[in-house]
C-alpha cells in the first residue's frame, strides 16, 4: 500500500489523474464500441422495431444503473477517504457492505424480470407493435441484473483501490465478449434481440468475475472479508448510501425524464422517431460518456487528498479535470457536427430515419463543450462525500433545466423542441455549476475543511 499511498498523494496531479483517466476512457471507449456495434447488428440485421425496443428499455436500464449508483458512488468514495485517513479496517467494511449491497439490489431487479416488465414499457411509451420485441429484450437484461450492478460497482472500487488499469481491463473484456456474442447470437443463430441481451448478460457476467477476483487473488491493497459480508452493520450502510444519494436520485430523475421523453417523441415522431433517439443515444455512448472518465477519475484522487488533508491538490485535481474534459466535448462537438449524417448511417440506412435523426443529432450536441464544468464539479463533491450539494446541483441540471425545456419547446417546435431540451440542460447545467465550483473552492480553502470519517 506504501507505493500507492506515495503515488496518490504526491505524484504530479496531471500526470496522476491523466494516470487514471486513460485507463477509465479506454474502458469507456470500449463500451461505447460494444454498445454502438450491437446496435449496429440490431439496425442492420433486425430493422429500425428492434433499435425502437432496445430505446423503450434504456429508461429501465437508467433505473438499474441508478441503483449501481446509489451503492458504488458512496462505496467507492468512503474507500478512498478512508485509505487516505490510512484506515484499512474500516475501508475493508465499506468495500464488503458495497459489494453486499450491489447483490442484494440486483436480485431485487429479477424479481421485477417476473412482473414489471410490461409496464415499464408501457410507461415508456410502448406500443403493441414493438411491445413483445422489447419485453423480449428488457426481460432477459433484468434477470442478468445482479451481474450489471456488480461489474460497474466493482469496477468503481477497484479504481478507489488504486488500480484503474485493471478497472480498464475488465470494461475492455467485457466489451470484446459483447461484440464476439453478438455476432453469435444475433448474425449466426439469428436470435434476434433477444440475442443482443444475452451476448450483453454474459459479457458483463465476464467482467464482474474479472472484477470480484482482484479482491480476492489480485493485487489489491484491501480484500473483501467473508465476515464484514455476514455482519451487515446500518451505520456503515447508512453512510455509504448518504452519499450515492446524490447521483441515485439524479439517475431517477433521468429515468422519469427519459420515460417522459421517449412517450413524447413517439407522440411528435412516431416508433421511426424512437428509433433515432436510440441511435443518439448509442453514439452518445462514444461521443459524450468517455469523458466522465474523466469524472471518475477525480473521485478517487480528491477522496484520498481530502482524507491525507492536502486540499491544495484536490483544488488542483479539479481545475485540471475541467480543462481535459472540456477539450474532449470540443472535439466530440465538431464530429457530431460534421460527421453526423456518416454516423447515423452504420446502423441504418432508411432515408426517412435519417431524415429524424441526423438534424436531431446536431441539435442535440449544440451545448455539448459546456458539459465538463458540471460533470467534474459534481465528481469532485461526491469524491469529498458533499452529498447534498451535488444532489442539488445534478437535480437542477435534469430536472429543471432539460426537464421543463422538454415541457414547453414541442408544444412551439414539434419533435425538434425535444432534441432542443438537451442543449438547454447542458447550457444551464454549466452556469449553475460554476456558482457551486466557487463555494466548493472557498470551502476547501477554509479551515473548516477536516476530515470527519
Amino acid at each position: 500500500m506504501d507505493d500507492k499511498h506515495l503515488q496518490m498523494d504526491r505524484e504530479r496531479i496531471p500526470k496522476l489523474l491523466l494516470s487514471f483517466a486513460l485507463p477509465a476512457m479506454v474502458g469507456m471507449f470500449a463500451g461505447a464500441i460494444y454498445n454502438i456495434v450491437d446496435r449496429i447488428f440490431v439496425g442492420q440485421f433486425v430493422g429500425p422495431m428492434g433499435l425502437a425496443a432496445i430505446t423503450l428499455s434504456f429508461p429501465t436500464m437508467i433505473l438499474m444503473f441508478a441503483c449501481s449508483l446509489l451503492i458504488s458512488v458512496g462505496g467507492a468514495s468512503r474507500v478512498s477517504i478512508l485509505r487516505g485517513a490510512r484506515k484499512r479496517r474500516p475501508a475493508e467494511q465499506a468495500l464488503a457492505h458495497t459489494v453486499m449491497l450491489l447483490a442484494v439490489v440486483g436480485f431485487a431487479g429479477m424479481v421485477l424480470s417476473v412482473s414489471g416488465s410490461d409496464t415499464l414499457l408501457r410507461l415508456s411509451g410502448a406500443g403493441d407493435e414493438v411491445l413483445p420485441m422489447a419485453r423480449e429484450y428488457l426481460r432477459i437484461i433484468l434477470i442478468g441484473g445482479p451481474l450489471a450492478l456488480l461489474g460497474h460497482g466493482v469496477n468503481s472500487l477497484v479504481r478507489a483501490c488504486g488500480s484503474p488499469k485493471y478497472a480498464m481491463g475488465t470494461q475492455v473484456l467485457g466489451a470484446l465478449a459483447n461484440v464476439a456474442l453478438d455476432a453469435l447470437f444475433i448474425v449466426s443463430m439469428d436470435m434476434g434481440v433477444a440475442g443482443a441481451a444475452l451476448g450483453t448478460v454474459i459479457a458483463q457476467g465476464c467482467a464482474t468475475a474479472c472484477g470480484i477476483a482482484y479482491f480476492f487473488f489480485g493485487a489489491s491493497p484491501l480484500r473483501i472479508r467473508l465476515h464484514f459480508l455476514l455482519r451487515p452493520r446500518g451505520k456503515v450502510i447508512k453512510k455509504i448510501c448518504a452519499v450515492g444519494s446524490a447521483p441515485f436520485i439524479v439517475e431517477i430523475s433521468f429515468f422519469l425524464y427519459m420515460t417522459v421523453m421517449n412517450r413524447m417523441i413517439r407522440f411528435y415522431g412516431g416508433d421511426l422517431a424512437l428509433s433515432a433517439m436510440g441511435i443518439f443515444f448509442s453514439l452518445d455512448s462514444l461521443l459524450f460518456l468517455p469523458a466522465m472518465a474523466i469524472g471518475e477519475a477525480t473521485q478517487p484522487i480528491v477522496g484520498y487528498n481530502y482524507g491525507a488533508g492536502k486540499p491544495e491538490r484536490v483544488l488542483k485535481t479539479i481545475k485540471t479535470a475541467i480543462l481535459l474534459a472540456t477539450c474532449f466535448y470540443v472535439m466530440s462537438f465538431v464530429l457530431a457536427e460534421t460527421f453526423a449524417e456518416q454516423m447515423m448511417r452504420l446502423f441504418n440506412s432508411d432515408p426517412k430515419l435519417l431524415a429524424l435523426g441526423v438534424p436531431g443529432m446536431r441539435i442535440g450536441y449544440l451545448g455539448i463543450m459546456f458539459v465538463g464544468v458540471p460533470i467534474i464539479t459534481n465528481a469532485a463533491l461526491q469524491g469529498l462525500a458533499r452529498a447534498k450539494e451535488s444532489l442539488a446541483l445534478s437535480l437542477m441540471r435534469h430536472a429543471v433545466f432539460m426537464f421543463l425545456p422538454m415541457m414547453i419547446l414541442p408544444r412551439f417546435f414539434g419533435l425538434w423542441g425535444v432534441w432542443m431540451s438537451f442543449p438547454t440542460g447542458d447550457i444551464c447545467g454549466c452556469i449553475i455549476a460554476l456558482f457551486f465550483l466557487r463555494r466548493l473552492s472557498k470551502w476547501l480553502r477554509s479551515a473548516d475543511a477536516l476530515v470527519q470519517s
